[in-house]
This record gives structure tokens, sequence and C-alpha cells, in this order.
């Protein structure tokens, strides 16, 4: 009996212990390509401008855009990037950072002066980014900082978590004017240069190098086993989740243009629009309710060489348009109110069709105060010359002329000495409140959300 115990304790000394371990999927299914420079999941913010500083300081926003992994290159929504068992759900985590290396990829913040924080450096002088990991919240850095994964499918013959494309966290992308314009240095400087903006037409972003990279880290899918970062350390130095072709890379390449034309900003809106209420019968009588709303704009009159404001939706021109919100421009396409050029009919409630207490078969219609001509609602913002792909533009994608001689106003202080310089124009919109066609009005709230653009074609 001795000696069988003394076995059986030796045998289980020397057993091998049992480890889970996160794996990668394979090459053919999961390639590198969306991890390398030319692959990278892309912000689409089209034509990015620079106006004066009078009307645009250090520290404005220029514009956001959202990615999300399944857009990489070689990859989609449904490709199976990772598994791991399922045992180990509490130590799966979302890793990222910006490309902290690269002189123009993440390398240097350069907002602070100007107010902002969280901005990086790149290839556009005087344009900074900042990224945001959405599901946390947390802003982008050189330091590696995680989040913990809990959006995965499960095999439950195999016991396995599978990790796809499209449980990844979206990553938030916002642009700014800085006033840094130097070229600035990092450890490593793959995009030399800085593109010719003394041209009055659009220039490409260039260069190909991501401005951010999101991984994944767990059990023998870490720093020990090669394959992943710590949080805290300094992408600037330390990038073994490359190596290990851990990722999804996000960047501006081809998804951007910068030119340094005169424009318009937003300068006051009317900030609520209510319709007083209206019943069922009303309605279904083909009954109305209508609300008159001011737009003002501030412009640039012409700024040393370049060509004086332009309005317009051709290139190079200023136009204006709102845009619907991604669940009212959602509820349009299943309605059948998004035209061919990408323009909406009509705006609906932020939550139409999925929130019981709003009002159905009603909506808004748009149309300009002065001629009562019917307008379209914009779907997007991005428009712009040199993208890798195109965009609408014009009067059918709800971009709108804004006519420089309409209500020309002084600008509004505290800018004296730029008078001469600077107008503002008051634009009167109309919104009716209405039936819509082909369907069946049933009783409840109307929430709806615009967002006024003014920008560069």
């Amino acid at each position: 009996m001795l000696l069988l115990l003394m076995t059986l304790s030796l045998w289980l000394l020397l057993a091998p212990t049992a480890e889970a371990i996160c794996k990668r999927n394979n090459r053919a299914a999961y390639p590198f390509a969306p991890l390398s420079d030319g692959g990278s999941a892309q912000f689409w913010f089209g034509r990015i401008n620079l106006a004066s500083t009078a009307i645009q300081p250090p520290g404005s926003i220029l514009g956001s855009a959202v990615a999300s992994a399944a857009e990489a290159a070689g990859i989609n929504g449904d490709t199976l990037l990772w598994t791991c068992d399922l045992a180990d759900a509490d130590q799966i985590y979302e890793v990222f950072s910006t490309n902290g290396d690269d002189r123009v990829g993440g390398y240097a913040e350069i907002g602070i002066k100007d107010g902002l924080h969280g901005f990086y450096r790149t290839w556009f002088p005087g344009v900074a980014i900042r990224l945001t990991h959405l599901r946390s919240g947390k802003i982008l850095s050189r330091y590696y900082q995680s989040s913990k994964l809990d959006t995965y499918d499960v095999d439950q013959a195999t016991r396995k978590i599978l990790i796809r494309a499209r449980h990844l966290s979206p990553i938030k992308a916002e642009v700014a004017r800085v006033s840094d314009l130097t070229p600035g240095t990092g450890t490593s400087n793959w995009c030399s240069g800085a593109p010719d903006n003394t041209r009055w037409a659009a220039v490409a972003y260039e260069c190909t190098q991501p401005n951010g990279y999101l991984m994944l880290r767990g059990p023998g899918y870490n720093r020990a086993s090669g394959d992943m970062d710590d949080d805290g350390e300094d992408h600037a130095y330390r990038y073994l989740f490359f190596g290990a072709a851990n990722g999804i890379a996000f960047g501006m390449r081809m998804g951007a243009t910068l030119s340094v034309l005169p424009s318009c900003v937003v300068q006051n809106v009317t900030p609520e629009v209510v319709f007083p209420p209206i019943s069922e019968t009303e309605l279904n009588l083909g009954q109305t309710r209508q609300v008159e709303f001011t737009l003002s704009f501030r412009c640039d009159e012409g700024i040393g060489s370049k060509p004086p404001f332009a309005a317009g939706t051709d290139d190079n021109q200023t136009a204006f348009g709102l845009q619907v919100s991604p669940g009212a421009l959602a509820a349009a396409r299943l309605l059948g109110y998004v035209n061919q050029s990408q323009g909406v009919r009509y705006l609906l409630s932020d939550n139409y069709g999925t929130d019981p207490s709003l009002a159905k078969g009603v909506g808004i219609g748009l149309s300009d105060a002065d001629n009562q001509q019917e307008m379209q609602f914009l779907s997007s913002s991005v428009t712009g010359q040199w993208l890798s792909q195109s965009f609408p533009s014009g009067r059918n994608a709800g971009w709108y002329r804004l006519r420089a001689t309409e209500e020309r106003c002084p600008p509004s202080p505290p800018s004296p000495a730029a008078a001469v310089e600077q107008f503002t124009i008051n634009k009167r919109l109309t919104a009716t409140l209405q039936k819509l066609p082909g369907q069946t009005v049933t009783p409840g709230r109307v929430f709806s959300t615009a967002y006024v653009i003014v920008k560069v074609q």
C-alpha cells in the first residue's frame, strides 16, 4: 500500500498542468492585411478645411468619424480572429494604443496648449487626431490600455469562445485644428515630408501609417508568450503585438483630404423646433404643422491670395445641410425615403420603430422659407475631392448653396479688427410635421435630431 501511494504521488507531481490558451486564427482566414499600413480600417473624414483663424481658431473640432475592425482589409464582420477557452471569459481583454512609434502616427500629443487633450500629430500640418475606444470611453495614447471583452460567440460543443471582427469595439476619431505646425519627431518616420497645402484644391492624406491599433490579450496570449504588450508600456519602444500579427489597424489613409480655403462655420442655430400638437385625424386629412427656424453662419471674405468665399455645391465651394441621426437614417432607409444620391426626404424620430412611445407614420419635411422649395436632409457629411471612393454631392444629396447676398450682417464681436474680412449669413428654413406617404399614423411623441453641417465640397 505504501508503495502504491508513493507511486501515485510521484505521478501527480510529474503530470503536466492544464493551461487554457487563447489562439489566433490561421493566416488564411485571418491574414496580416488588417494590421498592415495599407490595410487599416479607415476614418472617413472627407474634406478637412482650414479657414481663417478668426472663425476657426486652434482648438476647433474639424470633424469626427467612427470605424470598426470589420472595415479593415481582408476581413469582414464574421471573420474569426481568435479562440479562447470558455473558462477564461473573465481574462480576455481588448488592448489599444496610438501608433506610438511613428512621427505622424501617434508619437506626440500636440493639442494641450490649445485646450485639447489626447490629440496627436497627423501627416496634415495643423491637424491633430484623438481616438476613443467607444465601449470603455478610454482615449488612446502611446501607452497601452485595455478593456475587458465580454462580447463574443460561444461554441458549446467545444466550450470555446469565438471572437470575430464584429465583436470588437468601434473606434471614434476626432480631428481638430492645432497651433503646432512643426514636423515633429518620433522613434520612426515612415511618412516623410508634408502635403502641399498652398494649392486651392484639396490634398489627399497619402501617408499609410495607421493612427491607432486594437489588439487582444488573454491567457497564454500575452507578453510572456510574445503576442501582446502590457498595460502602461510605451508603444514608442515596444510592439510585440505587431510581430505576432495580433490586431487591427485604424487610420486616415485616403479617407481624408486637406485644403486651406476661406469658408464658413456655424455661428448659431435655433436650438429647439417645437411643433404645436396635431391629432391623428388631422394628419390623415392631410393637415400639417409648420415652424420656421434660423441658421446663422460666420464666413470669411477671402484671406490673402486665396479666392474669396465661394458659395455653392461644386468642388472647393462651401455648402450647408442638415444631417439626420443614425437611428432616423436607418428607419428612413427601411421605409424607402432615401434617394439614389443618399439624400433623406423626411426626418424621422431618432428611435423610430423601436420606441413604442413614439408616433409612427409621421415625419418632418424641410423647405427653404424664402422660396418654399423642398429640401433633402443629409445622410452623411463626408464629401470632397481625391478620396479613395466617391461620395454623393449636390442638392439631391442634401447639400445647398449659402447665398452670400442673403441677409448679410457684420461679424459679431470680439473681432472688430477682422470686420472687413468676415460676414454673417442668416438662413431661414421651414420644418413641416406631416403624415408620411404610404404609412399609417399611430399616436405618440415625435423626437428628432438634426445636425447643421457647413463644409467645403
